[in-house]
């Protein structure tokens, strides 16, 4: 009986041919027991441990030459450290995470055809169903919102919701019959007496970047240095689907790098008034290299009411190789900068090593006044900078540059940007937690909370409790702030697993 399977996505039958898939019944199962006080014992703890799969099969080559070669071939390929996806022929609506386990010794019927077996470790001890099953239409209720769930597998899935805020909120709460997560605050108020934060601008929302650079000044930035020809040219280029700010002409000039930019006034606020000494600036960026020997810039800089530059931020690549430089950067006072705060990072496509990788790329600022908080890699370093005290900002730029005719970065633009100005006075309705356009994610499968693509474990309340969801039928519930006057757009998606 030949069977399929495929290892961490490859094709084992290039290999050996499978003569038998030994897969237990369940799992294992460890009971702890103390002794009953006259008859019996007493359970104390039933444990459901990990799967154990042996694969029996049979490999055969015209010669031992070739027999060696693809024995070498095939222990690289099992050469694993940590779980990864297994599939077999016979169960190809679902997949393992397993790792081989143990020697593998051959029979040695000749040489040129060997019989043999290797275990698999499935240290999860389940089998996931190989797509995700999507609920997305809940019933709307008076105060809450209610999902009807089916899940096929028999033990407890691990639900990825997914909720695109329609209106502002600052609450979230997920009830099941196993258990309950909250996250936000569910006293927070949609109104404050004096005080709120404001978006001034939204460059996000339906392909707004597309709009932002219509809207934007072009080359007039103020920078932290005066070291580029500001006379390149910007456009949209949609590569991986959707609107980037891209350099699509490096320009020319005297001077020794080339750039574009685009620049926005802070529009006035509610109260009529220009400027923020209290502000926050969200954006989305990607820097990726196409090779070594590319070189290039993206700055966000953010300039006062006397057009001087004040602070901000510069991802830059001046050398050959793969180091790009992550500077935080702010006015000295005397018509220059200072270098604050530098951070070093691979320009690759490697989760690991690029924070601005084509799945990612969020940041932001937050201003205090004197104090800016710079968001890098998960953590929140604020720096204390005087010279920038009592300076309102007036106008945000975004340039994107080379150094001279080097080769330009592959991947280098600005996918959105949002500017929001905080303790605006004299109106009274607040923006909330998660503005309206923002994206919460709650993911079951690894624990998290992310806000727009960046982690939010503070935003949780007291200790968390992912839900679960148990097999057969349930209900899922979910509630938000009193004061939210839309409902949000919300999925559940799932993996059935099965024992």
């Amino acid at each position: 009986m030949t069977k399929e399977m495929t290892f961490n996505g490859v094709d084992m039958s290039r290999f050996f041919r499978i003569t038998n898939i030994i897969r237990p019944v369940g799992n294992k199962r460890s009971i702890t027991t103390d002794d009953a006080p006259s008859l019996g014992v007493n359970v104390q703890q039933v444990k459901r441990g990990a799967k154990e799969h042996t694969i029996k099969f049979d490999m055969k080559t015209m010669t031992a030459m070739e027999m060696e070669r693809l024995k070498h071939e095939l222990a690289g390929v099992l050469n694993v450290l940590e779980p990864v996806k297994i599939i077999y022929g016979d169960e190809p609506d679902k997949y393992y995470m397993g790792l081989p386990v143990d020697d593998i010794t051959p029979d040695n019927i000749t040489r040129w055809f060997q019989r043999s077996e290797f275990k698999i470790l499935i240290p999860d001890g389940v089998a996931h169903s190989t797509a995700y099953k999507r609920f997305d239409n809940p019933k709307v209720e008076t105060d809450k919102i209610v999902f009807d769930l089916v899940n096929n597998g028999n033990v407890d899935a691990e639900p990825i919701i997914t909720i695109k805020h329609n209106a502002e909120n600052g609450y979230i709460g997920v009830v099941n019959a196993k258990g309950a997560l909250e996250v936000g605050n569910r006293e927070e108020a949609d109104t404050e007496q004096y005080k709120q934060s404001e978006i001034l601008f939204d460059y996000v929302t339906n392909n707004g970047i597309v709009k932002g650079l219509q809207q934007g000044q072009k080359n007039a930035a103020i920078l932290n240095d005066l070291s580029q020809n500001l006379n390149g040219t910007l456009g949209i280029d949609n590569t991986w689907g959707r609107p980037h700010i891209a350099l699509t002409n490096r320009g020319s000039g005297t001077r020794p790098n080339n750039a574009g930019s685009v620049s926005w006034e802070i529009p006035l606020d509610s109260s009529k008034q220009h400027g923020a000494l209290n502000e926050y600036i969200w954006w989305r960026q990607i820097f990726w290299l196409g090779s070594a020997n590319q070189l290039g810039f993206i700055k966000i800089a953010i300039s006062d009411t006397e057009g001087q530059f004040l602070y901000g931020v510069e991802t830059i690549k001046r050398a050959n190789g793969l180091d790009v430089e992550y500077n935080f950067l702010a006015s000295n006072g005397k018509g220059g900068y200072n270098l604050i705060k530098q951070w070093v990072f691979k320009g690759t496509h490697e989760e690991t090593a690029n924070p601005f990788n084509e799945p990612r790329g969020w940041s932001d600022l937050l201003r205090r006044d004197d104090m800016v908080q710079v968001y890098w890699w998960g953590s929140y370093p604020q720096f204390h900078i005087p010279e920038i005290k009592g300076k309102k900002s007036a106008k945000i730029h975004v340039a994107l540059g080379t150094f001279g005719n080097r080769p330009q970065v592959t991947h280098m633009y600005l996918d959105d940007i949002v500017y929001r100005k905080d303790f605006v006075t004299g109106i009274r309705d607040i923006p909330n937690r998660y503005r309206m356009g923002s994206v919460v994610i709650l993911n079951s499968e690894n624990d998290t909370v992310t806000v727009d693509g960046i982690e939010k474990a503070g935003d949780i309340v007291d200790a968390p409790t992912f839900i679960k969801i148990p097999p057969g039928k349930s209900q899922l519930e979910m509630y938000f702030s009193s004061f939210i006057k839309k409902t949000p757009t919300i999925t559940v998606n799932f993996e059935e697993r099965h024992l």
